[in-house]
């Protein structure tokens, strides 16, 4: 992402320059004042659409940031209330609750650990696979009192639950807020935009450097959009405090 960003930038910026390079080689006829009021509207118009949509664009991958946050914390609730369904069947859940803090510890340790995540791991396989031999030891297990049934009953619901959260996430995960097509329109806008902006002015430091901030900051939109579109795999990740706490309480 921060490629992306660096290649948006440059190229936002040039297209800046190349305004302020056109500007010099303009004829004089074409720099009146109805060119320059015409210019000025279009810039106007298409810095506003650039405007309306970054900020929206924001605003959904902040939205779908959260989302993801308040997912992971429902099934870090879930989890847990997993483990003390089984621990109230009796002792002999006692391998399904080690394999339930062996694959929360797995999960915490390659999102939140020292290691770089890997994208790979935020698949449907996974949570499908442990959902199914979880279905299938719960199975096997024969309730003899009242008490044994309901817990049984709680933690066949509470997998299912968990098995469906699961790959909620991963399905959201996998349809990231901005397309390469949305990207590449914004990119469109802010180059003409940049453009235009350097067509009738005159070159010098000031408005070079303005030119800069400019696209840094389209840049910077950008690549926050991008980012947020990866909660747990990019720059800004999802809080794993929730997960943390399930460490701390499950099985004890």
């Amino acid at each position: 992402m921060v490629l992306v960003s660096i290649v948006i930038f440059i190229l936002i910026l040039g297209a800046g320059l190349l305004g302020l390079w056109a500007h010099k080689r303009l004829p004089e006829a074409v720099k009146d004042d109805s060119a320059r009021s015409v210019v000025g509207q279009v810039t106007g118009i298409v810095s506003l659409l650039l405007a309306l949509v970054l900020g929206t664009l924001i605003g959904t991958s902040f939205g779908f940031f959260g989302t993801q946050k308040t997912e992971l914390e429902m099934l870090s609730s879930q989890i847990l209330m997993l483990d003390q369904a089984l621990a109230q069947f009796g002792p002999d859940t006692k391998p399904a609750r080690d394999r339930l803090k062996e694959s929360v510890q797995t999960v915490y340790e390659t999102f939140w650990g020292d290691r770089d995540p890997d994208p790979k791991l935020l698949s449907v396989t996974m949570p499908l696979a442990s959902a199914q031999a979880t279905k299938a030891f719960l199975a096997t297990l024969k309730p003899e009192t009242d008490a044994q049934k309901q817990a049984l009953a709680s933690a066949n619901l509470l997998t299912n639950q968990i098995m469906q959260g699961r790959v909620m996430i991963d399905l959201q995960v996998a349809s990231h807020p901005i397309s390469s097509g949305m990207l590449t329109v914004l990119t469109i806008w802010a180059v003409i935009l940049f453009f235009a902006m350097g067509l009738f002015v005159k070159q010098n430091g000031l408005v070079v450097a303005a030119m800069a901030f400019g696209a840094i900051c389209v840049a910077f939109a950008i690549f926050l959009i991008l980012e947020l579109g990866l909660p747990y795999t990019g720059l800004f990740r999802v809080s794993g405090a929730a997960l943390h706490t399930v460490l701390e309480t499950i099985d004890n």
